[in-house]
This record gives C-alpha cells, sequence and structure tokens, in this order.
C-alpha cells in the first residue's frame, strides 16, 4: 500500500525536506521573478557548488562549505551591484560560471575524498540525513521569520524603484538582505533538488501561480501551494516508477504550468 512506504524514515525525512524546500522556494520565488533576478538563483547555486567542493578538499562537513562561500558570494555580488557599474544578470554570469570552475577545480583535487559531488549537483533528497534535516528547517525558520519582519521594505526593493522611499528608507540594505536570503534558500535546496535545478524550482510555481492569482500576496501563497503539491506528487511517482526524484519532481512542475496555462486559456477569468 502507498502508505507503507511512510513508515521509512528516510522516506518521512524526505518529505518534509521537500516540504520547507517548496515553502521557502515559494515565498522568496515571487520576489526572485518579479525582481527579474532568476539567473541569480543560479547563479548561487554554483557558487554553492564550490563551497560543497572546498568542503571536500579541507574535510569538513559539505554544507557548511556551501554556507560561508553562498554568504560572502551574496555580500560580494551586493557589493559589486551597488556600484551600479554592472547589470545584476551579466554579473550573474560571471559568478554562475566562476563558481562552477572553482567547483570542478576543487573536485578534481579531492577525487578521492568521500564527498559525493554528483549529490550536490544533481539533489539527492532520499539520502537527507537528521542533521541535514534539522540545519534545513532552522535555515526556514531564519528565512521566514526575516520575510515576515522586512517583507514591505523588502517588497519595495524587488519591485519597482519609485516605491522605495514610501516602505524602506535603506534599499541598499534591503537588497543585500534579498540576496542573503536567496543564498540561504538555495543551501536548503542544494541537497534536495540539485545545483543545476534550482532555477526551476523558484520560477515554476510562480507561472504556475501568476494564472490564478489576482494579488502578491495571493500569488506567494498559491506559489507556495504548488510548489508543496508538485513537491509531494514528483517524491510519490519517483518512488514507484524508480526515477531520480529531482527530475522529476522538475517534470511535474513543468506538466503543471503546461495545465495551468490550459485551464487559463479555457477560463480567462478565473482567479
Amino acid at each position: 500500500m502507498i502508505t507503507d512506504i511512510f513508515t521509512l524514515t528516510f522516506v518521512q525525512y524526505a518529505f518534509l525536506a521537500g516540504t520547507v524546500t517548496a515553502v521557502l522556494t515559494g515565498l522568496l520565488g515571487p520576489m526572485v521573478v518579479s525582481s527579474r533576478q532568476s539567473v541569480a538563483s543560479d547563479m548561487f547555486a554554483h557558487i554553492a557548488l564550490a563551497g560543497v567542493g572546498m568542503a571536500a578538499v579541507f574535510g569538513f562537513l559539505p554544507l557548511v562549505g556551501a554556507f560561508a562561500v553562498l554568504i560572502f558570494g551574496a555580500v560580494l555580488l551586493w557589493w559589486v551591484v551597488v556600484r551600479e557599474k554592472y547589470a545584476t544578470d551579466a554579473l550573474s554570469m560571471v559568478f554562475l560560471s566562476g563558481g562552477l570552475a572553482i567547483a570542478l577545480a576543487f573536485i578534481h583535487t579531492a577525487r578521492n575524498q568521500a564527498v559525493s559531488f554528483d549529490t550536490y549537483l544533481f539533489g539527492s533528497i532520499l539520502t537527507v540525513t537528521s542533521t541535514e534535516l534539522k540545519m534545513m528547517i532552522l535555515l526556514a525558520i531564519g528565512v521566514i521569520t526575516t520575510l515576515a519582519v522586512f517583507w514591505y521594505p523588502m517588497l519595495s526593493v524587488v519591485q519597482s524603484p519609485p516605491y522605495r522611499v514610501p516602505y524602506s528608507s535603506k534599499p541598499q540594505l534591503m537588497q543585500l538582505l534579498f540576496f542573503i536570503l536567496v543564498a540561504l534558500t538555495v543551501l536548503v535546496e542544494l541537497k534536495t533538488i540539485g545545483g543545476l535545478l534550482i532555477g526551476a524550482l523558484l520560477v515554476i510555481p510562480v507561472l504556475i501561480a501568476r494564472n490564478f492569482a489576482a494579488t502578491f500576496k495571493s500569488l506567494t501563497v498559491l506559489s507556495v501551494i504548488f510548489g508543496i503539491a508538485c513537491m509531494h506528487i514528483g517524491l510519490l511517482v519517483a518512488w514507484f516508477v524508480d526515477i531520480p526524484p529531482s527530475s522529476v519532481i522538475i517534470l511535474v512542475l513543468i506538466i503543471a504550468l503546461a495545465v495551468s496555462n490550459f485551464v487559463k486559456r479555457v477560463f480567462p477569468n478565473i482567479r
């Protein structure tokens, strides 16, 4: 029976980790899409992979290495952006390719180490440990709490510049905070969905929700709901067809997007 699989501890961990991931991507995804910084999520993913490679070389936990490099990368990106010399998307491509290059160099150097680079490149949600799950939950609590406190100031920064004045007196600091929150969300996603697929998990639920949302808040809520639903469906399908969960989850999201577009075309006034 289908309920029997939920008696397995690693499956419980997988569904909990998937839920945490979907909630975070659902909350931040609309901001990432609205600010037109979808490429930045992939950039942070590649930077995180460099941290994993560094951890393999120096012998500490991969997520600790990814955390350190992500925070450094978020601050560095913010510092360059506020100088207004380069556009964020152009910088993201530099960081994206550079991060992957550094990651590959580290992994080549540490090829005899126990760290599996593929685990973080393609995701391995079924191997999430209790320690990793606790770390994900703590990070999620921190991100959600920060969003709750700074929701309107941050929203003013990631949307239209004219709205910065009424809501945020320090838009540059809010932009730094936004980059850090995206970086932490990427850290949570790294083990569950993999560095190569992180951008899709941030963006696709938002595109689905757009077909039914009337306000930014409803867009955010629906992004969370669709993200959780597709995450759970993907995990169940992957269990029964023996396909890597990360690829199935993204395929389920793409199918859901196609279905939502069809529904919107048939019922254009649906909200």
